[in-house]
Order: structure tokens, then C-alpha cells, then sequence
């Protein structure tokens, strides 16, 4: 561990926009939630029917879980919980990966290594800053949930909660990032483990009483049962903390017994001869193994929701429940078709990270040092950049496309459901346009702005469904997106803007990364 707290310090330089900008947004979102939520409702009565109505929608039990308080606190608490813990993760783990992996990846670490600093003085640099941040974070959040009122004990329940959903990610990453050799390879096992946990808990709030045992095996559903507000279970941190030392003790013991720049999925050389007949193909090999898995991911979990989603329109079949959907949908629309449609909505935003981490792998080749060899020989900069590019522009495609045919077939409405998960595509390529963006005009800072406009987004969407503010259409690239499965007056015009957007952000990328050095 020596060394370690040298590293502390440079990981806070290199990182004092990144933890301020993030502690900040991750703290207002409670208290803008909680103040918000005073002034929503006219009186208990109306927080009780609200409760009511969301304790009985399939896809708020799925994404959110119940609210156990009808109340200004329990109705917060259900609010940011499960999104806190997304954005917080997906920070957190990203952190983590970038001041250990990555700098294995670059070389940068066995740079460190010849001086005096120890073997795990990386890893430990990393999770001591980000988990002091997440820890900042849930005492500024309490802090500022009782200072708009909330009892103190829900308010550092609801603190702590948001603060322990980075930190198990982060503490995921410490496992992750010791299997493979590619940074790019550890963020997608973090995210696949991350679903994985996410639908596991869905399925516990959405089956009842059968299956609510399955939120106990979640780090997601552990969250939502500490039931801030709502009794206050201080008794369920232990399991978190249980389980981020488990995860932190395995990362470490992994780590000594590996080489430095090594990871224990061992990376294949590929056969001894060959050719590679363009810049396409290269980026088609580098890109291919990831977006089968993903592909083959996504296919099963539309596959799970759309058995999920049947039979639901007759085992809701309520004027109360009916009323709701139809609130969300407009008049005739089926619960089920209400419940896919949300989860639709959900799942596009998690094949955005697919997308930006395609787009940004350009960056990567080049920080490496195995773009430099390319662009010597007889291949523009244009068409290197344009290799990666269409992957990171057909991959989110296909994914969407796995999606739509997993719940199309398991629900047997193929092709409703196949264009309503591919309208999603140009709001995924907003993003990419953004990564290309700041890959050409700022590289130093592509890959924090690409994932914190992404962090943004999904703030500004949660604040518009939450009522916060009432129009985000310039605002976030998802809210523009017509609904295919619920009726709906949208012409669909904003997929045009959309993908003018995008096309206006690549182009402005590409120019920039002909006129600037490499490197």
C-alpha cells in the first residue's frame, strides 16, 4: 500500500471537475425531488391514491419497486432510489476502472511501478476516493433532505442508501477490473452484472408476494429495502457492507496473483497469418465479440419481460388499473402494452452506454498507442475514425434490434414491439455524436463529458417524469421519441432532429480530428 495516499492526491487533481460536478447533481436530485413532491400533492388523500395507483403498475414496481410511505419522504425515496443508484454505479464504476485499468492499459502503470509505490496502492488510490465521495454525497443529500424538512433518520437512511449504491459498484469494479485486460471488456462485465441484479429485483417487486424473496439477493432491491420513511431499516447496511468487503478482499487477492497489464481472460493473439483487408475490418474484430454479447443479452431479456408482460392485462384487469394505464397511454391502451412500452423506454438508455462505449474506443486506440501504427501507413484519419464510428453507429441498432424480437416473439407482437425499441436509435446516436464531438475538439476530456451528458440526460428525464419541470422535449434526446406501443400524437419529427443532430455532431468531430495532432 505504499504510495497510496500520493495517488489519493493525484487522482483528486485529475479529477476536480469530474467529483465536484457529480456530488453536486447527485445531491440535488433528492432535495429538488423532496421539494418538489411538497408542492405536488393538495393533501395526503391525494399521495395515498398516488401510491396506490404506482403500487399497482407493473412497470413502476419493475423499474422503482413499491413505495412503503405515502408520504413526502416515501414518495422520494421511491423516486431516487433506483435512478440514484444507476447514475451513482455507472460513475463510480467508470472511476474505478479508469485509475486502475486503463492506466494498465496505457502503460502509465508500470511507470508507477518503478518508483515507490506498491503493488495495490492503485486499487486502493481508486476505491478510497470513490468511495469517500459516495460517502460525501449521502451526508450532503441527508443534510439537505432535513433541511427541507424530512425527519433525520429517513433522511440519512435515504442517504447512506444513495451513497452504498456507488460504492457496491464501485467495489463490483474492483473484481472486474482484475478479469480482463481491457478496460472496455471490465465496464461491460460491470454493466452485464449490474442488469442482471436490476431485472433480478424487478421480477421480485412485479411477481407479489411469490417472488419477493428475490429482491433480497439483490444489491438493487437491498436499496429499496431500507425503507427510508418507511421504518427505517438500518439493519440492511450490514449486507451491504458485507458484501463491498467481500467484493473489495476478492479484488485484492485477484490482484496479487496476476501480472501487472494482464487480466485472467486471457486475450487471443489470433492466427499466425492473415490479412486484414481494411480499417472496417480491424474495427469489425475489435468490436465483434462485445455485440454478440450484448446482442444475445438483450434478445434474452426481451424474451424474459415479454413473458413477464402476458397475462397481466387480465390479472390487473381493475377500473383502477385500467384508469392508470390509460393515463399513460391514452384511452384503449392494454396494461401490458403500457408496461412494455416503459421498460422500452428504460433498457434504451442502458444500450446508449453500448453505443458510447463503441464511439469512444477510438480514444482509447489512440491514448494506447495502437492508432499510431495505422495512421502510418496507407489509411486517412477519416476512415480510421469511420471504422469505429459505424460500429458505434450500428451497434446500439442491433441491440435494439435483439431487444425488439426477444419481446416481439415472447409477447407475439413482432413488429410493433421491434419499431417501438428501434425509434430509440437516433436518441442513442445523440450521444454518439457528443463522444465524436469531444473526441475531435477536447480528447483530454471525451470520455468524462460523453458519460456526464449521459448522467445528465437521465436526470432531466427523471426530473420531467417526476413533473419537476413540464416540457424537457430540448432537453434529453429520449423524450422526443414517439411511443409505437401506446397510442399517440406524435408525428415522429423528432427522430428527423435527432439524427440531424447526431450527423451535425460527428461532422464537427471528424474536421476537428483531421486538423489536431495524435496523441
Amino acid at each position: 500500500m505504499t504510495g497510496t495516499g500520493a495517488l489519493v492526491k493525484l487522482i483528486l487533481r485529475r479529477d476536480r471537475i469530474i467529483l465536484p460536478v457529480w456530488i453536486l447533481l447527485t445531491v440535488m436530485l433528492p432535495i429538488g425531488v423532496a421539494n418538489s413532491t411538497s408542492g405536488l400533492y393538495p393533501d395526503s388523500a391525494a399521495m395515498q391514491d398516488f401510491a396506490d395507483q404506482a403500487n399497482g403498475n407493473p412497470a413502476q414496481l419493475a423499474t422503482r419497486g413499491l413505495i412503503y410511505a405515502a408520504n413526502v419522504g416515501g414518495l422520494t425515496a421511491w423516486t431516487v432510489g433506483a435512478s440514484a443508484m444507476l447514475i451513482g454505479g455507472l460513475i463510480s464504476l467508470l472511476l474505478v476502472i479508469r485509475h486502475t485499468r486503463v492506466e494498465e492499459e496505457n502503460g502509465r502503470r508500470e511507470l508507477l511501478g518503478s518508483t515507490v509505490v506498491g503493488r495495490h496502492a492503485p486499487l486502493a488510490a481508486a476505491l478510497i476516493v470513490v468511495f469517500g465521495a459516495n460517502l460525501v454525497i449521502g451526508v450532503l443529500a441527508a443534510l439537505g433532505l432535513i433541511g427541507v424538512g424530512l425527519p433525520a433518520a429517513g433522511s440519512f437512511v435515504l442517504g447512506l442508501s444513495l451513497a452504498f449504491g456507488g460504492i457496491m459498484f464501485a467495489g463490483a469494479a474492483a473484481i472486474t477490473t482484475q478479469l480482463s485486460a481491457n478496460a472496455a471488456t471490465c465496464r461491460v462485465l460491470t454493466f452485464a452484472g449490474g442488469a442482471l441484479f436490476f431485472v433480478l429485483r424487478g421480477v421480485g417487486e412485479v411477481g407479489g408476494p411469490a417472488t419477493s424473496w428475490l429482491a433480497w439477493l439483490s444489491p438493487f432491491g437491498w436499496i429499496r429495502l431500507t425503507r427510508a420513511y418507511a421504518g427505517d431499516h438500518w439493519l440492511v447496511f450490514g449486507l451491504m457492507i458485507a458484501l463491498t468487503a467481500v467484493l473489495v478482499a476478492v479484488g485484492f487477492v485477484l490482484e496479487s496473483r496476476r501480472d501487472v497489464a494482464s487480466g485472467y481472460f486471457a486475450e487471443k493473439l489470433g492466427p499466425a497469418t492473415g490479412a486484414m483487408a481494411s480499417p472496417f475490418a480491424l474495427a469489425w474484430r475489435l468490436h465483434r465479440n462485445a455485440l454478440v454479447g450484448r446482442s444475445v443479452g438483450f434478445l434474452l431479456l426481451g424474451l424474459l419481460l415479454g413473458f413477464a408482460a402476458k397475462g397481466l392485462d387480465a390479472q390487473l384487469d381493475t377500473p383502477q388499473f385500467r384508469a392508470f394505464a390509460e393515463q399513460i397511454g391514452g384511452s384503449g391502451v392494454k396494461l401490458s402494452e403500457a408496461f412494455f412500452a416503459f421498460m422500452i423506454y428504460v433498457l434504451s438508455q442502458l444500450i446508449t452506454g453500448v453505443a458510447i462505449i463503441a464511439a469512444l474506443r477510438m480514444r482509447t486506440e489512440e491514448v494506447s498507442g495502437r492508432a499510431d501504427p495505422l495512421l502510418t501507413a496507407p489509411v486517412s484519419r477519416v476512415a480510421w475514425a469511420g471504422s469505429h464510428l459505424l460500429m458505434a453507429v450500428v451497434s446500439p441498432a442491433i441491440v435494439l434490434l435483439a431487444l425488439g424480437i426477444g419481446g416481439g416473439l415472447s409477447t407475439g407482437d413482432l413488429g410493433r414491439v421491434v419499431l417501438a425499441s428501434v425509434a430509440y436509435l437516433p436518441a442513442t446516436w445523440v450521444l454518439v455524436g457528443i463522444a465524436v464531438a469531444f473526441f475531435g475538439l477536447a480528447p483530454r476530456i471525451a470520455v468524462a463529458v460523453t458519460w456526464t451528458a449521459l448522467g445528465l440526460f437521465l436526470f432531466v428525464d427523471l426530473l420531467a417524469e417526476f413533473r419537476v419541470i413540464s416540457n424537457a422535449t430540448f432537453l434529453s434526446p429520449y423524450v422526443p421519441v414517439p411511443d409505437v406501443l401506446v397510442p399517440s400524437s406524435d408525428s415522429g419529427l423528432g427522430l428527423v432532429w435527432l439524427t440531424a443532430l447526431a450527423v451535425g455532431l460527428v461532422a464537427v468531430g471528424l474536421v476537428s480530428w483531421r486538423r489536431r495532432d495524435v496523441g
